[in-house]
This record gives C-alpha cells, sequence and structure tokens, in this order.
C-alpha cells in the first residue's frame, strides 16, 4: 500500500470515529435533558422510553454518519487511485518512446575550417537523429552543418563510430541534413524519429534528448509554453535564423544539445533543439 493510501485509510477511520462519537454525546445530552423534565412529572415508564428512544437514535445516526463517512473515504480513495494510475501510465508511455528513440540520436563531432571570414575555425560537439536510416541521414542543425567543408562523425549509444558528409545546409533558417553509409554501423540495428511538427500545441509535453553540456545522452523535460517566439540572436559574427518562429519551452538545454529532438509521447520529433538561454531554463526549437 503505497504511503498516500496509509495516510487516507487514517484519515478516514479517525472521521468515522469522530462521527459515532459526536452522535452519540449529542443523544446522551438528549437523554438528560428529558430525564431532568421527567423528575418533574413524568413517569418512570416515560423515562425509560425516552432512554430507549435515545438509544435509537444515537444508534442511527451513528451508523448513518458512519455510512456517509465511508461513501466521503470510498470515493477519495477511488480518485487517488485513478490519478495514481494515470501517473503509472505516463511513465510507462515515457519509457516505451525513448527505449524506441535514443537508439536514432547521435553525438556529432565536428572539426571545421574557416569557411568565411565572419566564422572561426574549430572543433565543437552537437547532436542529430537519423529521419532515414536506409539511406543514412541524420537531421541536425545548420550551425552545426556549417558552411564550409567540415570533417564529421557520429558516435552511436553502442559506442559505434561512423564518418558524415554534409548534404545540405538550409541557406535561412537553422537546419541542416548529415548523411552515414548504414553498412558501417555493424553492430546495431538502426531506428529512425518521424518528423509530425503538426502535434505542437501550447501545453504539449516534450523530451528534448541529445548530447546536453557534452554527457553524450541526457534526457530533459519540458512543456511548451509558446509558439511565437523570435528567432533567437547569436551575435554579429555567428549564423542568425530569421523570418520565422521558434517554439519556447524551460527544458534547461545547454552546450552540445543543438541538433537534439524535441519529442512527444506518440515518439515523434515535434521540432529541432537549437539554443537556450544563458542563466535562464528557456530553450528555442
Amino acid at each position: 500500500i503505497s504511503g498516500g493510501s496509509q495516510e487516507s485509510s487514517l484519515r478516514s477511520t479517525m472521521m468515522l470515529s469522530y462521527g459515532r462519537r459526536l452522535c452519540i454525546s449529542r443523544s446522551r445530552r438528549l437523554v438528560r435533558r428529558f430525564s431532568t423534565k421527567s423528575r418533574n412529572g413524568f413517569g418512570g415508564s416515560v423515562r425509560l422510553g425516552i432512554m430507549g428512544l435515545g438509544a435509537f437514535l444515537s444508534g442511527y445516526l451513528g451508523g448513518l454518519a458512519s455510512r456517509r463517512l465511508e461513501m466521503a473515504a470510498g470515493n477519495a480513495h477511488v480518485e487517488e487511485s485513478k490519478e495514481n494510475s494515470e501517473s503509472a501510465g505516463n511513465d510507462t508511455q515515457w519509457k516505451e518512446v525513448l527505449n524506441r528513440c535514443i537508439p536514432a540520436i547521435v553525438t556529432i563531432k565536428v572539426a571545421n575550417t574557416r569557411g568565411f571570414d565572419t566564422e572561426n575555425p574549430g572543433s565543437s560537439q552537437a547532436t542529430g537523429f537519423i529521419v532515414d536510416k536506409e539511406r543514412g541521414i541524420i537531421l541536425t542543425n545548420r550551425h552545426v552543418v556549417g558552411s564550409g567543408p567540415v570533417v564529421a562523425e557520429a558516435i552511436f549509444q553502442n559506442h559505434e563510430e561512423v564518418s558524415l558528409r554534409p548534404i545540405y545546409r538550409d541557406p535561412v533558417h537553422d537546419f541542416g541534413f548529415f548523411q552515414f553509409d548504414p553498412k558501417d554501423v555493424r553492430h546495431m540495428d538502426l531506428h529512425e524519429i518521424p518528423l509530425k511538427p503538426d502535434h505542437v500545441q501550447v501545453g504539449l509535453e516534450i523530451r528534448v534528448v541529445g548530447n546536453n553540456a557534452g554527457e553524450k545522452l541526457s534526457i530533459l523535460q519540458g512543456t511548451l509554453a509558446r509558439l511565437d517566439r523570435q528567432a533567437p540572436s547569436y551575435g554579429l559574427n555567428s549564423f542568425n535564423d530569421f523570418n520565422t518562429f521558434y517554439y519556447q519551452a524551460a527544458s534547461s538545454t545547454s552546450g552540445g544539445s543543438s541538433g537534439s529532438p524535441v519529442l512527444d509521447k506518440t515518439g515523434s520529433a515535434v521540432a529541432l533543439n537549437a539554443a537556450g538561454k544563458k542563466g535562464t531554463a528557456s530553450s528555442f526549437y
């Protein structure tokens, strides 16, 4: 029995006991009142009759109160059991979704040259996820793919590593694609995550899964709060998205989570994580 059920049962027992004591106490006061009057003129038989009536009322009212309290306690227990069942069902659903989707999520390591005067060479880590397992296509951010020559590799959850090549960089929005040879993955079955942006709505419960803070795999939860957030600004010498809205939730993403899928309960990607606001829990997709 859960702690909440024990507490509810104890509370119900205390309420039943209090109800019975209250009814008996009131009945006894009633008997004493009529007993006093009996000394002033009522016969002994009448007095005994009144005492019997008081005892009857005591038992009847006590039983009635007990039944009402039992019904209330039963209804409370049913509601508590329903809430616990719904919570357990929600946890089970998310567990199934994550077990199905995590094998399709990869850590991306990138080393890039200085493609333009506004960019700097360097290396970084990010996240991507497979959207086409037959052709080995991985979706991530455009600022991860970069604008110039890159050397990149994907690391799967079983630690297999495969080489990546960029196949698309969107000229306006912050998404791009890498590709790998599916035959290079030899020790696990490939999975893919479907894209369902039409599932988005305010209040949607989500999980952002990826290489957050360079930890290879982190699972961050949140609730979509805005669908009309302005595109985040990364500074004058960086790529900046424009002419579009972003989604926002308090999922506390940080470096390395760029390109992480934003999952809903169906196991679909409703958005692509792009950035977070420093010093806050706000994340932008």
